[in-house]
């Protein structure tokens, strides 16, 4: 047998080991070599050149690290549930705080104009103290995002920002259309906090008249007399 015949032999040998073993693969040459398992699951190159792929991992390991893969995140986002959790609630108590603190000055200020009004013998100076306080409140209630609802005579009443207490009778004003305000409505951050309570008016119901038949018989009547 010739040279060329017998390497011809010796590699169809190979082939059929390795289709009957399954434990040898080729390199990049087309030479065969064992296979080596990888633990990461991904093929390695060989200093001479020749390439070792991953041994095939079985159901239950596959499973197994799904599993575990699936339980750390599901720690991870429990983690994050309280961590977003606790975030909120200490901005809900420094939100309090900032608020509270700014109301202390109105407080102050009231506590000073109480004492003070004991002395002061013009009800105009007191009224004036009163109103320095107001004016300080609303201006820090303004601070933290908070606004009276402007209203209008006329204005269509829209449910979102109004709540009807009464429903009166007008000339003056198109059904369904405020008449005035009965209580201030305030709203936070383009939000309705409290609705302005109105009152609303609604159609006028014309007087019955008499029916005309009615009319055209007393006009017979009177013919016949």
């Amino acid at each position: 047998m010739s040279s060329k015949g017998k390497k011809k032999s010796d590699k169809k040998h190979q082939n059929k080991q390795h289709d009957a073993r399954g434990d040898v693969v080729h390199d990049v040459t087309g030479e065969v070599v064992d296979e080596v398992a990888v633990p990461d699951g991904s093929a390695e190159q060989l200093a001479d050149g020749k390439v070792v792929f991953p041994a095939a991992k079985s159901a239950q390991q596959e499973l197994e690290e799904l599993k575990g893969r699936f339980q750390r995140l599901a720690a991870d986002y429990q983690n994050y549930q309280k961590r977003s959790h606790k975030q909120i609630d200490q901005a809900r108590q420094f939100a309090r705080d900032d608020l509270a603190r700014s109301l202390l000055v109105v407080l102050d200020n009231f506590e000073h104009t109480l004492e003070k009004g004991q002395e002061i013998e013009s009800v105009q100076a007191l009224l004036e103290g009163i109103r320095i306080v107001y004016d300080h409140f609303v201006d820090i209630l303004a601070g933290q995002g908070l606004k009276r609802i402007a209203i209008e005579k006329g204005m269509v009443f829209d449910p979102n920002l109004h709540e009807a207490l009464l429903h009166e009778p007008s000339d003056e004003c198109a059904a369904n259309t405020i008449i005035r305000e009965l209580s201030p409505g305030y709203a936070i951050n383009d939000r309705t906090l409290r609705p302005v309570k109105v009152s609303v008016a609604r159609v006028v119901q014309p007087e019955p008249q008499p029916p005309e038949q009615d009319q055209d018989d007393e006009q017979v009547e009177e013919t016949e007399q």
